[in-house]
């Protein structure tokens, strides 16, 4: 099968699975009709239904229907899991009976979702970094992805990054998803009070990234590509996001460290540690899981990346990964959180 092929057929069965099949499933237990037909509606609105959505996604500067798809995308999924427990119901109560919990639970379990798609929680973690001339305070933002979120959304972002007072503000990519998102979108980023530092994500490569990095830098980002600055006295290493994490030891080892210095790596996905760790890295900073944002992907996530998300320590050297502090496509969570991480280095043992 031609990859363009296979990517229709993958395409369409995932809106199929994930939004019309759920909906199509619930309408015709309420109206006690036959599910076999509702089903073969959504089969055939599912392939145009693709179409819209891709050309939408890619190429449309509409960010309110790419919005809309996006928020019907998660209130699907949540459908999704309620109705397999209303697969298993149907067999002890009526169709309608079933139909009515499930979509009231609908109602109340989206609601939750976008609730914890809106708070940002914070995550404190402590490290002896006794290289340092003075202990610091790191926050890491990952996978805020404006364009899915607002230049609202990343106002606040960057109010409650200042109320923890850091030394140095790193973000470990997907700052943005979208290549309508415009310089001003991203004026909040001006506000942060501590030097900031980013590597790019997977999203930056996947838009116009030569515009993306102009709208960051315009507020007094600095992006590290493959480079490494010294601010501080902590060693700041930031690598460009990568397919293929074999790639990762050769860019490390072409790489000028200094080893008498503390150092952490700013990678965006969680599958580079062991380069990091193969070059004495003390602390490697990921995201891009989202610890599979909303349940049940985070199993098809952890097959994927064991590291899924939090800390890791190995060899006297951690690496953490964070859920992301916004979230791709639908404004919902169910079984995960928005974070920031709040990282205290220490110069002296506890």
């Amino acid at each position: 099968m031609k990859r363009s092929a296979l990517f229709f057929v993958i395409g369409t069965s995932v809106l199929f699975v994930s939004i019309f099949a759920p909906f199509f499933t619930l309408l015709a237990w309420l109206t006690s009709s036959s599910v076999t037909t509702f089903l073969t509606i959504a089969a055939l609105l599912s392939v145009p239904a693709f179409y819209s959505f891709w050309y939408t996604l890619n190429n449309s500067n509409n960010m309110n229907i790419r919005w809309l798809w996006m928020q019907a995308l998660g209130a699907g999924t949540v459908l999704m899991s309620l109705v397999i427990v209303g697969s298993l119901l149907i067999l002890f109560l009526n169709p309608v009976h079933v139909g009515i919990i499930v979509l009231i639970a609908w109602i109340g379990l989206s609601a939750f979702a976008i609730s914890r798609a809106i708070k940002i929680a914070p995550r404190h973690l402590h490290f002896h970094a006794p290289q340092l001339p003075n202990p610091l305070r790191v926050v890491q933002i990952s996978d805020v992805h404006i364009g899915s979120r607002s230049a609202a959304f990343l106002q606040r972002v960057v109010d409650d990054v200042n109320q923890h007072k850091p030394n140095i503000v790193v973000i470990t990519g997907d700052l943005l998803d979208a290549s309508a998102v415009s310089t001003e979108d991203l004026a909040a980023l001006a506000n942060l009070n501590a030097p900031t530092y980013k590597c790019i994500g997977n999203h930056e490569r996947y838009v116009d990234l030569d515009k993306a990095l102009a709208s960051i830098t315009a507020h007094g980002v600095t992006v590290l590509r493959d480079e490494v600055v010294t601010e501080q006295g902590l060693q700041i290493i930031g690598i460009d996001d990568r397919d293929r994490p074999d790639t990762l030891p050769a860019t490390l080892n072409a790489m000028s460290l200094n080893e008498s210095l503390y150092s952490i790596l700013l990678y965006h996905r969680p599958d580079g540690w062991q380069a990091a760790l193969d070059r004495n890295i003390h602390l490697t900073l990921a995201g891009h899981t989202h610890a599979g944002q909303m349940f049940p992907f985070g199993f098809l996530v952890k097959r994927q990346y064991p590291n899924m998300a939090g800390l890791f320590t190995e060899q006297g050297k951690s690496l953490y990964v964070s859920i992301g502090t916004g979230t791709w496509g639908p404004i919902f969570r169910l079984g995960t959180q928005n974070e920031m991480t709040v990282i205290d280095l220490s110069n002296e043992p506890k």
